[in-house]
């Protein structure tokens, strides 16, 4: 291998559509007078009732919409605008009676644009979702499932943001979640970091919000974002003020729980923002209580159950009914808890919160399930060498049992389940009011998670079983009937997906990295114009990853381990090594054997050709340092 070079800036940029094509475009459409039947808000008008098609008479708060001074369009639809049948054929009504700027298509719930329902779970791996029978039914079977979908920063803060931007973290900013979860709390708030770094411009909700989409949020957003309330507090000095910009409707969970759980809202029928504070029927633990109702302008006590997956599923539903009255189309990001630890399920899925004991209904979800107990367990399971493995990883051995291992995976196999339920709550909201036909599921996860490999039992690295999660898309306009995807594709290809979807530009300051997936989704392409990946994690602590990145082909996998954030230091271990990793993912998918140990003798006693290996991990080590700077 090429000895190791002075590290590059791991910072970078990548170009766009230029602006004064932008430009360009923007003067065509005006010139030729299109008539999109929507309103026009201008720039630096705060909202002016809404966006593009929004009912002005609707309760919203003021500064929901044009906070930041955007311009709030409306929806192109991708027909001639200077043809005489462009609004018939855009099925925009240009009559009295809708001025919605998006008329009935026909069939479909009316709307020309599809509207957009996107599930991310919490900390799930992707062999889980096949756990998931009513995931199956309702998207697996109908539309496409992706095989090979990676996290490129495997960990909840860094991931949700590059889901957001479709920017590697190296290019957001966002390096880890800087809340009590990690550990991190010397850091700054990932949420506050997001912001800082400019990302709540660049997040495609902007990107659909101007062309006419009403946007809405459900659930976890980014983590630190209790921490970032407190520095942004409201007038009357709650922490409950602040709002990140280009979200119609609010729901978000100030810090995700199961329980006790609180809500930053603001929508339609909030005038928010408003923190509200939900308490279980069977609560009675004083502390919870006070946690949950300090700076609450609500408390929630009804009597019923109230699991927060639960709970912004019926806001969700609500949402979904809104915006089918109001002949908008909508973008739905639903992010429930589950299946983060503590790995709870509601009362009909869990007899009891403390113990790894489930219902009848539960077990028979999971009947067909091979992983509650899991008999096929691979060889890195507690592996029983790790000498070839980083020191991270030799520090874990014995630090956790099986039994332990049993118990957190089938906690996180049953709490999935209720997001199923959400999810079939909300394909019945679309078929109730007719916009299944042209809505797009999408059901992911933030990150992976390891369940005993390499004794490891967390997130946040480049092992396989961590950086793969569940991706299943259904367009109904064309049904794949339960085809699957083996090529790769990773979280930062969303953004733009969602932007194709919609019929969308991206705007050139967004400077993503990922690829639009919609060929993919829709059959219309079997491939991408990618051959590599990148994986990248900052990390240290006891019993924890350190910082590391990795560069992921078809078939092989290099990774290098840093002293240093910047990644330009080699760890360097006890015995003088340099701490790489080098995996043949075709001969060895659970990545036993580091090939960067052995001797060329020892490889072509493995049956490698004289060379084959270390010309191998040059290309990779190439591959990375060039990722690394895109």
């Amino acid at each position: 291998m090429k000895a190791m070079l002075s590290r590059p800036p791991w910072w970078g940029v990548r170009g766009g559509i230029p602006l004064v094509l932008m430009v360009l475009m923007a003067i065509a459409l005006m010139i030729s007078g299109c008539d999109c039947g929507g309103e026009t808000v201008e720039s630096g008008d705060a909202d002016a009732g809404g966006d593009a098609g929004l009912d002005a008479s609707k309760p919203r708060d003021a500064g929901h919409g044009d906070a930041s001074g955007e311009d709030v369009g409306t929806l192109d639809v991708g027909v001639d605008a200077g043809s005489p049948d462009a609004a018939q054929d855009a099925g925009i009504s240009d009559a009295g009676g809708d001025d919605s700027g998006v008329a009935d298509a026909g069939g479909d719930g009316g709307f020309a644009a599809p509207n957009i329902v996107f599930v991310l779970a919490d900390d799930q791996r992707a062999d889980s979702a096949r756990c998931m029978p009513k995931l199956k039914d309702l998207i697996g079977s109908k539309g496409v499932t992706f095989d090979r979908n990676y996290a490129t920063t495997p960990l909840c803060c860094p991931g949700r943001s590059s889901i957001l931007t479709g920017r590697f973290a190296h290019n957001h900013g966002v390096l880890q979640n800087g809340d009590t979860e990690e550990g991190e709390t010397t850091k700054t708030p990932g949420a506050e970091d997001f912001k800082k770094n400019g990302n709540e411009e660049l997040i495609f909700a902007k990107w659909l919000r101007n062309a006419g989409y009403r946007t809405g949020f459900f659930g976890k957003y980014l983590n630190g974002y209790d921490s970032q309330l407190a520095m942004y507090p409201r007038p009357d000095g709650k922490p409950n003020g602040y709002i990140p910009p280009h979200w119609d409707e609010w729901h978000v969970f100030p810090q995700a729980d199961f329980y006790y759980f609180n809500l930053i809202r603001r929508g339609a029928h909030v005038a928010g923002p408003r923190r509200a504070c939900y308490l279980p029927s069977w609560g009675d633990a004083q502390k919870d209580i006070d946690k949950c109702t300090k700076d609450s302008d609500d408390v929630i006590d009804d009597g019923n159950e109230n699991y927060s997956t639960d709970v912004i599923r019926d806001m969700a539903v609500e949402f979904i009914h809104d915006a089918a009255a109001d002949r908008v189309p909508f973008f739905l990001y639903f992010a429930p808890k589950a299946p983060h630890a503590p790995h709870l399920s509601p009362d009909r899925y869990q007899l009891t919160k403390d113990k790894v004991e489930f219902t009848a209904d539960a077990m028979a979800r999971l009947a067909d399930c091979d992983l509650y107990d899991w008999p096929g367990r691979p060889a890195s399971f507690m592996e029983a060498d790790v000498s070839d493995k980083p020191e991270w990883v030799q520090r874990l051995v014995g630090k956790v049992t099986a039994q332990e291992l049993d118990d957190k995976r089938r906690l996180q196999l049953a709490s999935v389940l209720a997001n199923e339920d959400a999810l079939e709550a909300i394909v019945g909201a679309l078929e109730a009011t007719g916009l299944q036909g042209n809505t797009v599921l999408i059901y992911t996860a933030d990150n992976g998670y390891a369940w005993g490999e390499h004794w490891y039992h967390k997130k946040n690295c480049a092992y396989e079983e961590v950086a793969l999660v569940p991706l299943y898309v259904l367009d109904p306009r064309h049904p794949q009937n339960g085809g699957r995807v083996d090529v790769m594709t990773l979280n930062v290809d969303l953004a733009p997906t969602f932007a194709d979807l919609a019929g969308v530009p991206i705007p050139p300051e967004a400077k993503v990295n990922g690829l639009s997936l919609k060929g993919l989704i829709q059959g219309t392409t079997g491939a991408l114009p990618r051959d590599r990946v990148i994986i990248e994690c900052w990390g240290g602590g006891a019993n924890r990853p350190d910082t590391h990145a990795a560069a992921r082909s078809a078939r092989w996998k290099y990774v290098e381990h840093y002293d240093d954030d910047a990644r330009t230091i080699l760890h360097i271990r006890a015995d003088k090594r340099e701490e790489i990793e080098f995996y043949d993912l075709q001969k060895d998918s659970y990545e036993l054997d580091n090939l960067a140990w052995l001797t060329p003798q020892e490889l072509q006693a493995k049956g490698y050709a004289a060379g084959e290996v270390e010309t191998a991990m040059d290309e990779m080590q190439a591959a990375l340092l060039q990722m690394e700077v895109e």
